[in-house]
C-alpha cells in the first residue's frame, strides 16, 4: 500500500501542469508519454475548456492537435471537440479543412450547425458565415474538402429551414 502511495505522488509530481502552461507543445509532450485517452483524462475541465477555446478561435497549433486527441475523447469531450472545430470554420476555415482533408472527420460531422440549443436565426447565421469563409479558401490541396464542406453546410442550412 505504501509503494502505491509513493508511486501516485511521484506520478502527480512529474505530470506537467497545463493550467499555467497551456501550449500545443505541452500537450504534444504529454502525448509522447501517454496515449490520447490518458492525456484527455488528465486534463481538468478548465484546461480542456481552454484547449477548446483555442481550437474555436482557429489557432492553427491547437487545431493540429485535434486529430491527435480525438481518439482519446468520450461522448462529452468528443461532442465538445466537434463543436469547437465546427465553430473554427469562421476563424480558420483552411485549418479545419486540413483536418477534413486528412480524413480525421467527415464534412457532415464538422460542416454544419453543431451547436446545441441555439435559435433558428443563430443556426442560419452561423451557417451563412461559415459558407462565405469556406468558399473563400482557394488552396487547390483543400478543394475536395472545401467542396464537401460547402455541400454539408448547404444541406445543414436547408435542413434548418425545413
Amino acid at each position: 500500500m505504501r509503494t502505491l502511495s509513493v508511486a501516485a505522488i511521484l506520478a502527480a509530481l512529474t505530470m506537467p501542469t497545463l493550467s499555467a502552461d497551456l501550449t500545443p507543445s505541452a500537450i504534444r509532450a504529454l502525448l509522447e508519454g501517454q496515449d490520447a485517452t490518458a492525456v484527455v483524462r488528465s486534463l481538468d475541465e478548465s484546461v480542456w475548456n481552454g484547449f477548446l477555446a483555442h481550437v474555436e478561435a482557429g489557432d492553427r497549433g491547437w487545431i493540429d492537435l485535434v486529430p491527435l486527441l480525438a481518439p482519446g475523447t468520450d461522448a462529452g469531450t468528443s461532442e465538445s471537440l466537434t463543436i469547437s472545430l465546427s465553430r473554427a470554420l469562421k476563424s480558420n476555415p483552411a485549418g479545419v479543412l486540413n483536418v477534413l482533408a486528412a480524413d480525421h472527420y467527415s464534412a457532415a460531422d464538422i460542416c454544419g450547425d453543431n451547436d446545441i440549443e441555439v435559435s433558428l436565426f443563430e443556426a442560419v447565421a452561423f451557417i451563412d458565415e461559415a459558407l462565405v469563409k469556406v468558399a473563400a479558401v482557394m488552396d487547390p490541396a483543400l478543394s475536395e474538402a472545401r467542396n464537401e464542406c460547402l455541400y454539408a453546410l448547404t444541406d445543414a442550412r436547408i435542413s434548418a429551414l425545413i
